[in-house]
Order: C-alpha cells, then structure tokens, then sequence
C-alpha cells in the first residue's frame, strides 16, 4: 500500500482522486459543519443532550471548520462571525468560505441550499447528528454520491468505540510479533534492525486494554493489572465525550461509587475498557484522509494533556507533514535507527488500518492518538495507538492552519476558557483576545499572499465567544507551556 504525502486541502485530495468529480466541485460547493457531540449521540441516541455549557462550547467554535474549506465551500453554524474579525482573517490570508446560518439548529427544506448542487458533505464526525441535519440536501448531491447509510452505520459506529481501538492496537502487536518470530534467526532470515528484541521501546499487549462488559469481568481485570504490580488503573466507557467518561482508579481498594459507575455503565450496555495507567511523557497524533484510492497522510501532531489526559492543545513542528515530532524519537536510547524504526511501524499501521476502513466503507479524515509513557524501571515505551478517531480533530485542524505559516514556523493551538482567561489577569476572554497584539504582534511574510511568521490568531470570534477561545501561535522555534491555565479544559478534540 501506498501512502499518499500531502498537505492540500480536502478540495484539492478529492479532485487528485477522481478528475470527473473534480470537474463537478469547481462549481459545487462542499459543506462543512462543527458537531463535536457525534460520540453522545451514538452512545446515548435521542436521549443525549450536551450541557448548557457544552452547548456554549460548541457554539463559540463552530466556524473552526472555514479553515479545512475553500473559498466557494460552506460552514454551517448558529450565528455568522462579525465582519471585523472576518476581515482580519482575510488579511492575514485566510480565504473565507460562505457562512449559512441554521435555523434552531436545523436546515430549512425550502431554504436556497436545499435548492443547489453541491460537492460533498463534510461534517466534523458522521454520526446520527449530522445525519439528521443533512437529510434535506442528501438529494443534491451529484453524480456517485453516496446514501446517508453508506456515510454513517454501525459498522461506522464501532470506529468509535475505544474497545474497537484496543483490539485493532491488539493487531498491531500481534504482527508486530508475527513479523519478529518470522525474522528470527531461527527461522533462517537475518534480524531486521528493528525486530525483536530492539522493539522492547514499543508497549507489550498488556497495555492494550481489555475490553469487559460484566461487573465481574471488570473487576477481574482490574485485579489482574494490579497482580502484575500495576497499581493504578483507569476505566472508560466505550464511547465517551471528549474523554470525560471514564474512572482512575488510584485507591488501594476500589470504592463503592467506582464499582457503582462501573455498574452502571455496563447496565446500559455500554463496554468498558480496562487499562493500567501510563505515566505519560509525550503525546502525539497522525492526521490521515481515507478516500477512495486508499489512506492519505496529512501530518504529525504534537498533543497536550492535561494530568487526567484531557485535551489541551496541539503543536505541529515545520516537518509534520512527513515525519514524527521529533520529541519521539529522542525519548528512546536505542536502536540507532529508531527514527526508521517508527517510520516503518507507522507504515505497518497505516496498511492494517487502510484495510479495515476499507472493508466497512469508510471515507473521510481519521486521526490516530498515540503516547510514549515511562516504565516504573524508567525506560520509555511507545504506545502506538492510544484511540482511533474517525473524525476531524483538533490536531487536522492544525495541520490545515500549518498550511498558512512561513516555512520553518511552528504552530500551537490552544483552547483557552473564560477562567483560564481571568486567571492570566483579564476580565474575559475579549479583553484576553486584545492582549494577543501586545509585544511580538503578528508578523506576516510573503507575496501576493502573505503568511505567518510569528505571533497568535484568535481563531474564533472573540465577540461572541462566551466559554472558550480558540488560538493559533506561530512561533520560529517550538516552546511548550508547562500549563495552559491548569482551571477548566474544554476537549471537543
């Protein structure tokens, strides 16, 4: 299989992979959408409904999605960003896409875009959400379009499900191992650099998770990873928002409102997923496209957590489209190749997961959450897949904003909260948005378009947002906070 390596926009991926639909997209737009919730709605169905709070959340960052899009493309969202901050995002070389606004969340049947041809449908995640709310213009779709069941069903579904990544890491391993025991000397081949025993940088299948959908399983596992001296342990529900649905459990004993989470969940038919915490040292992701011809790479994403791994921020180095944060490799002692070790592995996973998103039908962008931990002993280890993503997230979004910085630039995105914000000293997060221009300011580079060079982008409308405020720093070399605020994290990632 053949990874294709490239950093257009989906507009221009889709039109290399078909020159007829290509003709038909230059005059038919794409259509874009910010649901964060698809993960709520397949678990819970009609009975989820966000907070008020993730309901403000939501609303404040969806025009995020204008930077996946071209100029003729459309983003749909409650209320259009104010012309001022339009305007700046156009100076500093954004294109702006059309911005439609919904109507109580829905699209009106008689509206003008239930009336035009259109490319594509490009929602955040497919999933009964996004189903519902494109179902007026399914129809106005061109030539090879595909039937709402084809974009989201229940082989769909279960990529979502983080017990359908523990297994597909479970793969992962196990050719890992396959392919070692092939090469053995035993076997009559020569020991590839990589094979064992230099892939002990790499996790054993113990730190895969196991998947329960018992109490009584649960409980075992959980003495199981504790019996082999791994204390602490976490338990997430299959599907889970935003990584909010899950447990540590750090006690010396289980307590009963643990057991009785654990309980709960699984009455409701929702797996669980057992795992021994890691002690992580480095989080990454790897941003990818599935279309029809096969798996797209789009970059390397560095990934902030915070200490209960939740989502704080991506960061992207000037060579993310084609190699690993450099981060990686550095935290490993051997082999000498282990840059190359990484990259093959990688290679071996895009192959695994190109074929079992090919054989549910699946298209669309897809991420890959990955971590190097530390060993009690105090070597580090690579997990290589934490959790599949079938879906935009944070870290693509950043691999589309790297698109729109000076060569050599590296980029952090940050999602700041309204407390974050106070904390730093302002009154909210517009007052916070204004401090932005202070000192360094955006510098810009380059003709007829100019680029960033340095300096931070609000990356939605600090006159409106209410809870959180998306930003995008430019820096020439890449300088980590050691916390971002350390009060609230909001991770619609």
């Amino acid at each position: 299989m053949e990874i294709l390596d490239s950093h257009r926009s989906d507009r221009g991926f889709w039109s290399d992979m078909d020159p007829l639909l290509s003709a038909g997209l230059e005059c038919a737009p794409s259509v874009f959408v910010f649901n964060p919730f698809a993960e709520g709605y397949i678990a819970l169905g009609q009975a989820f409904a966000p907070t008020k709070r993730q309901a403000m959340l939501a609303n404040d960052l969806a025009n995020l999605p204008q930077f996946l899009c071209q100029p003729d493309d459309i983003v749909l969202l409650a209320k259009r960003p104010t012309a001022g901050f339009l305007y700046a995002l156009q100076q500093v070389g954004f294109p702006l896409p059309e911005f439609l606004e919904l109507q109580e969340g829905r699209l009106d049947p008689a509206g003008s875009l239930c009336q035009r041809k259109l490319g594509s449908l490009r929602p955040w995640a497919w999933g009964p959400d996004s189903i519902r709310l494109f179902e007026p213009i399914f129809g106005r779709l061109g030539s090879g379009a595909r039937s709402a069941d084809e974009y989201y069903n229940d082989n769909v579904a279960r990529l979502y499900s983080k017990a359908w990544s523990a297994g597909f890491l479970r793969k992962v391993l196990a050719c890992c191992t396959t392919a070692r025991e092939a090469s053995s000397p035993g076997a009559g081949a020569s020991m590839p650099p990589d094979a064992a025993p230099t892939r002990a940088w790499l996790c054993s299948e113990q730190e895969a998770g196991t998947v329960v959908d018992t109490l009584e399983a649960a409980l075992g596992a959980v003495a199981a990873i504790r019996g082999r001296g791994h204390h602490r342990v976490v338990v997430k529900q299959a599907y889970g928002l935003a990584g909010l649905n899950s447990v540590r459990l750090w006690e010396p004993e289980i307590l009963p409102a643990q057991r009785q989470w654990m309980a709960h969940a699984l009455r409701r038919r929702r797996p669980l997923v057992v795992e021994p915490w890691l002690e992580r040292e480095l989080d990454f992701s790897v941003q990818l496209e599935m279309g029809p011809l096969g798996l797209q790479l789009c970059g390397y994403t560095g990934l902030l957590n915070d200490h209960k791994g939740q989502f704080l921020g991506n960061w992207a180095e000037p060579n993310h489209k084609r190699g690993l944060p450099t981060k990686v490799a550095a935290m490993f002692h051997g082999p000498e190749d282990i840059s190359g070790c990484l990259h093959r592995l990688y290679g071996e996973i895009f192959s695994l997961l190109e074929g079992e998103l090919q054989r549910v039908g699946f298209l669309g962008p897809v991420s890959i959450d990955a971590l190097v931990y530390r060993t009690p002993q105090g070597d580090c280890r690579l997990k290589p897949v934490v959790e599949i993503n079938p879906r935009y997230t944070m870290g693509r979004l950043t691999a589309e904003l790297m698109r729109q910085t000076c060569p050599g630039g590296c980029g952090l995105l940050r999602l700041v909260t309204r407390s974050q914000a106070r904390a730093a000293g302002f009154p909210g997060l517009f007052s916070y948005a204004r401090s932005l221009g202070d000192g360094v300011g955006l510098r810009l580079e380059g003709e007829p378009i100019p680029r960033i060079r340095q300096g931070t982008l609000c990356l939605n409308d600090p006159e409106q947002a209410q809870v959180c405020l998306a930003t995008f720093e430019v820096q020439p070399t890449l300088n980590l906070p050691g916390s971002l605020g350390g009060q609230e994290h909001p991770r619609p990632h």
